[in-house]
């Protein structure tokens, strides 16, 4: 059986308690209850729920990883303006004891 789509599974939640409700007649000889739509329908209501919780998370964390890079280029900009500096400033030994590998 092939994975169905979020959308495709909450519809056949709804479709499956309407016919239900529709049919309830003819289902109870079963034991498919009206108890059995309103379950139904409540899955279908909570996924619906916890997907646009779900929705608005993907949307803060767009938002954060946004930020984050922003202040990773800020401190890298940083960074190398003063190991620039530095380079300038400090004798070419003492680079290590700043994190500064470079021969030049």
């Amino acid at each position: 059986m092939p994975n169905i789509t979020f959308s495709q599974q909450v519809s056949d939640l709804r479709t499956m308690a309407s016919g239900i409700t529709t049919r309830l007649d003819d289902l109870t000889s079963g034991g498919v209850l009206a108890a059995d739509a309103a379950v139904l329908n409540a899955f279908a209501d909570e996924l619906d729920q916890i997907n646009a919780e779900q929705e608005d998370l993907k949307a803060q964390l767009k938002t954060k990883t946004r930020e984050l890079y922003a202040k990773i280029r800020e401190a890298k900009a940083k960074q190398a303006n003063v190991r620039k500096r530095i380079k300038l400033s400090a004798p070419q030994e003492h680079w290590v004891a700043f994190g500064i590998t470079a021969k030049r």
